[in-house]
This record gives C-alpha cells, structure tokens and sequence, in this order.
C-alpha cells in the first residue's frame, strides 16, 4: 500500500469554528482522506491521505464545493494583509452609512416631519441600509447561502437570518405603508438590522488584527532573512541574491551584517547574536569550525563561511515549519469545544424558532415577538467558542518561539500541563557533557604515560564522549596512539583490542566483573573520585590492572535551581544515566536530585520511562535528542536540549535550542499559562453563551420587563469574540512567562 501524505492548505472563507467543523466533515466523506483537521484561528488545514485513491486536486475541490477556496501553504511566505484590508474596507463602508440611520432613526425627524412624514423617512432609511446589508455585508449574505445550499449552518447563517428577518420587516412595513397610509404599521427595524451588520464587521476588523499579531511569531521569523549576500568566488567577492546562495559556496559576512544562509566558519573568529532564532541573550563566541545561522547577526568581526544550508533546508525554515505545526495542532479540549460548536447553531435556530412560537401565544402584539427570536439568532453565535483554544495556542506558542522554544502544537501543552514525573538523562543534559581527564591513578607514577597511552589506543575507535575526552588527554600531553588490532565493543562502556601484542581492556568497573579482572587495589580511590561525580575508567593488560583514569563533567551551573523549581511544580524528579552508583550519587547530591538510576544503557531508558507510564504517572523525559531519542518517543512529553541542527530532532514534542535547562522552567510556565488563559476563554465562552440565550430571549420581560434588543445582543456578540481574543493576546507580553 503506497505510504500516506500531509497536505497543508490556507483557507479563504471561513468565519466561525463552525466553518472549520463543516469543512472537516466534508473533507473526512472523500474516500482516502485518513484525517483533516482545520484550525480556524490560522487559517489552515492539515490533511493526510492516500495518494492512490484521492489527489489534491480532488480535495481543493471539495473545500471550493463546500463554498470555501484554498490554496497550498507555502511555509517560506509571509502572510499578506489583503484579509485585514478587505474587513476594514466592509467595516467603515457599513459605519459610513450606519451612522445616519441611527441618527435619523433615534431622532424620528423623517417620521414626524411634515414634508416628508412616515413613508419618506421609510424608504430613506431603507436606501441607506442597502449598501450596509448588500455590499459591506455581501460576504455574511453570500456564505450564509452556501451554507444553506448544502443543508448546514454557521455563524454567518444566524447573522444573515437576523439582520435579513429586520429588513424584510421593515420593507413590509414601508411598503404597506405606501398602500395603506395611516392605517399600516408604521415601525421600522433598519436602524437593527444595519447595526448588527456594522457590529459584526467591527468585532470581525478587530478580531483578524488581533489574530494578525497572533500569528507574528512566524512573520518575524521570516523577516530574519536578508535580501543580498557576498559571495567568496576565487578569492574575489561579489554581491549576490540570497535565493542564488547553494550549498557549498563560500559566503563573506561584514561586521552587523545579517547571516544569509546555515553554515560552517571557514576563517575568522567573531561574536553572533542569536536572540530571535534562540532567546539566547548574549552574543555567543563563534571561530572556524563553528555553525552559523542563516538570520542570526553577525557581531563587529569579518569572517567567511560555507554554506550548508539554505531554503527549505536552513534552521530557519525548520523554525517556521515547527511554529506553524504547532500553531495547526489542536489541543483535545478544543476538539470538544469544535464539537460544540458544529452542532450549536442548529440548537440556536430551534430556539429561535421555539422563542417566536412561545412570544406568539403569550403575546402576539408584544415587540419581543420580533426583537426576542433575532437577539437569540445574532447573541448565540458560537465564534468566541471557536477562538477560545486555537488563539491562544497561536500566543503561548509564539509566545515560547520567542525564548528559543519550540512546542509542536496545542495538544503537546495540555499535555506537559498535566505531567506528574520529569526524568532526567545526566551526561549533555543536567551536565555538560565535555568530558576532561583530571586523574590518571597507576600503581606507579611511571606508569600513567603508558596507562593513558594503552587507553587512548584502544578508545581511537569510539565516538563515544569519554573516549573522545581520552583521545585529547593524550594529544594535549603529546602521547602518540597507535593502531590497535582486533576491536571488540562491549555494551555499556568497554573495548578491547589487542595493543603490541598485549591485550587491552578498558572500561568501567562493570566491564572488568565481566571479565573478571580483579580492581580492588584502586577501589579506595576511585570511590574518592566517584564521590565528586566522577566517572571511573578502568584500564587493564592481560587480565591484570594497570589503574584508572578518572574524568569529569561539570554540572550545568543553572541545573540545581532548574531542579528545584522543577520539584517546587509538585512535580517528581528522577535521573538517569549509565554511570555507575557511587558516580551517578555524586552528581545527584550536587543537584538534590533524590531518585536517580545507575548503570542504565540507552535502550533501557525507555523501558523505565515506560514502567511510569504503566503506573499511570504522565512522564516528560529530558535529554539530548540524539542518544536519548527511544526514551523522548517513549515519554508522554519528550524534551531535547540542543542548538543548531540539532533543533529538528523529530522524536522530540518540545525543543529547547539553547542548552540550557532553564528553557525548560520557561516552557513549564508557558504550558501551564496558555493552558489556564484556554480554560479563562472557554468559561466565558460558555458562560456568555449559557447566560445570554435566555435574556435574548425574554425569560426576564414578563417578570422584570427586562430584555436584549437585537442591536446589543450583536454588539455583545462581537465584545464576547473580542474577549477571547484579547484575554488570549495577554500570553505574549505575560511576564509570568
């Protein structure tokens, strides 16, 4: 069966979370659709389907038979302002023309004047509403029939009934006006019908602003990218395009100037500043060798490098590509409010109904058999239900893009809001992880030059960090390493090899048990060594034991207090590593970590992260993404510190580009903000909604003579969305984030 594919289109069209379900719906009836998700604050639908039995061109189709249009998203491209411009164009043309109904209308000049009486004051108002209900609000008019053609309601289905039942009414009346003279009803509702029209449009100009700043997140990203760059071609420099940059060119960056493309410094030294890419304040010291950033910029140095990554391929674009997932996946509470809302403007349009039948019978001359049945239609509108989660997701998210930190979407949030357990892997994670050789230990001074000699022979054909750490040991001491023969790898740390004829084992203390070379001549020592956190590294020729090389790695300085505030969260901590007991207790003593695991391999992290979540704990696992990859799949929230390219770890749900685990505090105080701001939003939403359907309705009329006119319930609508938006708005200035 040929493997499934993702699909990311932009939507034009939709005005509610109504839109987006209608959308889903449609889309999950085509055969070989496996998933589609919309998420109305952005815009967007991802999809994922069977290439085989249904193409992209089927499913563009579908949305544009729904009545909405789409088109490819291009993570690259910066969002344009057409939607913004159009919303303020409908909005001030309806104010331009609202105004004067509502002051003729409230002033009742027309009405009572004697040259012009009731009937021309009519058919002005009339005129004038016009442009406010066929051209500034065509857009509600014309979805609300699409709707209706497919046998389906939203929003702008309980708007256009509203407004269109106000209108109509008042034609009538001004129409039998001009037949019946005095005897007609002489009422009109104009002046509603128009404000509704003009209050919607308001709180929708205000509401795409403020998703506008929302989204900022990702345009910032993208104007990170410079427009020119200096390119190196046999010693001589040109000025060139960007988009003219490949892989392999050799570019020359001036002091201040912005880094167009990822790469390695090939000559120079210089300071960069990686803020908007990292959240890392400080500029950080770069020399040749070092990575660069395609956005980053450069300090008061010159220098050259080779590009290694450019477009669809740089840091950058990952960046924007995480952000805009994160931005597109849903959180499961709003699943259940986008549930809601797909079947609420039904259960409004009945209440509507039941409202008008029920005023009827108690009362058919009572202006509430009008005004009720309308204020339910505009009042219950379910938009603030559909903005309630998806917009601040956009602001927690972008608002942890800003600090280096990168959540892959809603349901990753709620998620790391309801861990209980945070493991930790030592090695690169809560230390250092750079390695260096304080301690070579032999039986005899003689001998530690021809102990580190034997141990960086046999270690020259490891990657492992603790060989690497040997390996410069004896370069900076000028030891020559020579050629071992018949390498055997031991799982856990060991190798031997056979060294001038001798053979060589080099280890930790669980490799010589195993091969039952006897170390307890050095054990004194090295528990010394080990109670400072060190790792222990036996070296032994022919079953015997020549010594130890003991070598550390220094703690992250923020690591104790991140452990601490981890801990003051309510949360339990525990620490992993493949250290043995005495080694991994050194270091859990510095930090006050009070559960750890010794002696664990990498595959067997998994397993433990497993065991917690079978004993229903919800774990998030901390570690470097690369060696830890089976553990951060395994955990409910996987966590990797790294920086660079390291930032594309794909089994990894948050991503801390600076190594440093107070991003972690931070995206533990995001989480839990963004998650309380989408529980404040859907409260109101709910509230608002529960409490206004029967005011709208005149449950209180007949007992207190207290109701909702159409005009307040439109303008109460659109404050409720406002709200939400606003309320969500907060995350990206919140400095408890």
């Amino acid at each position: 069966m040929e493997k499934s594919k993702g699909l990311e289109l932009k939507i034009d069209g939709m005005h509610c979370a109504g839109c987006a379900a209608g959308i889903e719906k449609g889309l999950a009836k085509l055969p070989g659709v496996i998933h589609a998700g919309v998420n109305f604050a952005m815009a967007t639908a991802s999809i994922e389907y069977e290439p085989g039995v249904v193409s992209e061109e089927v499913i563009s189709a579908k949305i544009s038979e729904l009545g909405y249009s789409a088109k490819k998203a291009v993570p690259l491209e910066l969002s344009d302002d057409r939607e913004l411009s159009m919303v303020r164009r409908d909005f001030l043309t309806a104010l331009a023309f609202t105004v004067p109904i509502m002051f003729l209308s409230m002033s009742g000049m027309f009405l009572e004047h004697p040259l012009f009486g009731r009937l021309a004051g009519g058919i002005i108002l009339l005129v004038l509403t016009l442009p406010v209900m066929f051209y500034a609000g065509r857009g509600i008019f014309s979805d609300a029939w699409n709707q209706t053609r497919h046998f389906r309601a939203n929003m702008n289905s309980l708007i256009a009934l509203g407004s269109l039942a106000a209108f109509l009414y008042s034609t009538y009346a001004v129409l039998t006006l001009a037949g019946l003279g005095e005897t007609a009803v002489s009422h009109f509702y104009f002046e509603s019908a128009a404000m509704i029209i003009t209050l919607i449009l308001l709180g929708r100009f205000l509401e795409t602003r403020a998703r506008g700043r929302a989204r900022d997140a990702i345009s910032a990203l993208l104007k990170l990218r410079p427009e020119k760059a200096i390119a190196v071609v046999d010693g001589a420099e040109s000025e060139i395009m960007v988009s003219a940059v490949k892989p392999g060119m050799v570019i020359a960056v001036k002091p201040g100037e912005r880094i167009a493309a990822d790469g390695k410094i090939v000559e120079g030294e210089t300071a960069i500043d990686e803020s908007m890419l990292t959240g890392e304040s400080m500029p950080v010291e770069k020399t040749v060798g070092d990575t660069v950033i395609g956005g980053s910029v450069n300090g008061n140095s010159a220098f050259r490098f080779e590009v290694t990554g450019v477009g669809e391929e740089s840091f950058l674009a990952e960046i924007v590509r995480l952000v805009s997932e994160a931005q597109g996946r849903k959180a499961p509470v709003q699943r259940l409010a986008d549930k809601i809302a797909g079947v609420f403007v039904p259960i409004v349009l009945l209440i509507a109904a039941v409202t008008f039948v029920i005023w009827y019978l108690i009362d058919p001359n009572s202006p509430m058999l009008f005004k009720a049945p309308v204020a339910v239609l505009i009042i219950a509108c379910p938009c603030a239900l559909g903005l309630a989660t998806p917009t601040a997701i956009l602001a927690g998210t972008g608002r942890a893009a800003q600090h280096g930190i990168y959540i892959r979407g809603g349901d990753i949030l709620e998620r790391t809001v309801k861990t209980d357990y945070v493991v930790f892997d030592k090695t690169g994670t809560l230390t250092i992880g750079e390695f260096d050789v304080p301690v070579i230990k032999a039986l005899d001074e003689d001998y530690e030059t021809e102990l580190l000699q034997l141990a960086a022979t046999v270690e020259s054909g490891s990657s492992h960090p603790l060989a690497g750490a040997i390996r410069r040991k004896a370069e900076e001491l000028r030891i020559g390493v020579k050629t071992p023969k018949n390498l055997t790898e031991y799982p856990g740390f060991g190798l031997k090899a056979d060294v001038d004829g001798r053979s060589v084992l080099v280890g930790n203390v669980a490799t010589m048990v195993k091969e039952k070379v006897d170390t307890t001549q050095y054990d004194k020592a090295a528990d010394e060594q080990m109670a400072l956190g060190r790792t222990v590294v036996y070296v032994a020729t022919n079953g015997r034991a020549l010594g130890f090389l003991a070598l550390a790695d220094k703690v992250k300085d923020e690591a104790g207090e991140v452990i601490d505030k981890v801990r003051r969260t309510g949360r339990d901590v525990l620490m992993l590593t493949g250290d043995n007991h005495k080694t991994a207790k050194g270091v859990a003593d510095q930090l006050g970590i009070e559960r750890f695991e010794a002696g664990i391999k990498p595959d067997q992290k998994a397993v433990i992260v497993e065991t917690l979540r079978r004993a229903d704990r919800n774990v998030m696992m901390v570690g470097d993404g690369i060696n830890d990859a089976p553990a951060l799949a395994a955990a409910d929230i996987g966590v990797a510190l790294g920086s660079g390219t390291d930032v594309a770890v794909e089994s990894a749900d948050i991503i801390l580009v600076r190594d440093n685990l107070s991003s972690l505090v931070e995206a533990l105080e995001i989480s839990s903000l963004t998650f309380k701001t989408i529980k404040q939003n859907l409260f109101w939403a709910f509230f608002y909604n529960i409490t206004a359907i029967p005011l709208a309705a005149g449950v209180f009329y007949t007992m207190f003579g207290v109701g909702l006119s159409p005009i307040i319930a439109a303008g109460a609508m659109a404050f409720s969305s406002l709200f939400v938006v606003t309320n969500s708005l907060r995350l990206l200035k919140s400095k408890q984030a």
